[in-house]
């Protein structure tokens, strides 16, 4: 019998999450897939068990819950396998949507029906996803999906800041990023992308995508990447003012802000963020913000099996 550990936010979707994963684990074990469940208890809680898990000699793991989750199991693998030297190639990894956003399943096209895409796991077909690294001063993280830097990170910040007080619903994105938008200072930085320099000034956002897709299935960086590729897309939007930067950020809704004038779009293996002021940006993976600049985001050259339809 196949044994899958199965780790998830029982706090995703509206707090929902752990009273639904019965109907998943029993289709499953219908199936004849044996499935360990290990709930999180807190924040990054999810790194640290799917670490051990893999310490342990696990190697196929179900991610249940959303996009935060989805990041989290997969830093966790990614420091296991920078400390023991394991090929992350070894491993397979599952996602149940859970979530609210569950934008990583648009990229390989996983149901957001929950019951279909468990019997993806049950018909087993596998696709690969490049491991994207960022580093921070103080730790490693894994980007699964997507990233962001100045006004995609200070949204998420603000927007997790009132989950954290309490607040529930997909309302309060739409609430936080016009405020985020108009309140948002400018500081300088200089990108570089495979050894050349190509940004130094004021930063309204960079974008990042290893997947396609964020905030609901929109699209801000370049068409025709993919996540098994060894490249990562970055759009960059520049110094613009409060205006223009919010006329620029509505071409998310129509797809083409990657192409707009005076957006700089590439893709990369390596790319460097340093700070040039004395305010330091932060940093959002899979909308979650673990650090503020400097980052170094790098493909490693390592990839993970996926379940796919």
């Amino acid at each position: 019998m196949e044994n899958w550990i199965m780790i998830g936010n029982p706090m995703s979707a509206s707090a929902t999450t752990g009273d639904a994963w019965k109907n998943s684990v029993d289709l499953l074990h219908e199936a004849g897939i044996e499935v360990t469940v290990s709930p999180t208890k807190h924040a990054g809680h999810a790194i640290e068990l799917s670490q051990e898990a893999a310490a342990a000699g696990a190697r196929k793991f179900i991610a249940a819950g959303g996009d935060g989750t989805v990041h989290e199991v997969m830093t966790g693998l990614l420091r296991y396998s920078d400390a023991a030297g394991a090929d992350l190639g070894d491993f397979t990894l599952a996602v149940l949507p859970y979530g609210t956003g569950n934008d990583w399943i648009r990229t390989p096209g996983v149901p957001a029906d929950v019951e279909e895409a468990a019997k993806c796991i049950i018909r087993g077909n596998t696709g690969k996803e490049d491991i994207v690294r960022l580093t921070f001063s103080d730790g490693v993280y894994c980007m699964a999906n997507i990233g962001g830097i100045g006004l995609d990170a200070a949204i998420c910040y603000n927007t997790n800041s009132l989950k954290n007080k309490g607040y529930k619903g997909s309302f309060l994105y739409s609430l936080v990023a016009p405020y985020s938008i108009f309140s948002r200072k400018r500081n300088p930085v200089e990108i570089e992308c495979d050894g050349e320099i190509v940004y130094t000034g004021k930063l309204f956002t960079a974008v990042l995508g290893n997947g396609l897709y964020r905030g609901g299935g929109l699209r801000q960086t370049l068409d025709g990447g993919r996540w098994d590729d060894g490249l990562v897309e970055v759009s960059i939007q520049g110094g613009v003012n409060h205006i223009k930067g919010f006329s620029q950020m509505m071409h998310i809704f129509k797809g083409d802000f990657a192409t707009l004038p005076g957006i700089i779009s590439r893709r990369f293996r390596k790319m460097t963020v340093k700070p040039l002021g004395k305010t330091a940006d932060y940093v959002e993976l899979d909308g979650e913000v673990p650090g503020t600049l400097p980052v170094t985001i790098e493909v490693t050259g390592q990839q993970i099996n996926i379940i796919v339809p």
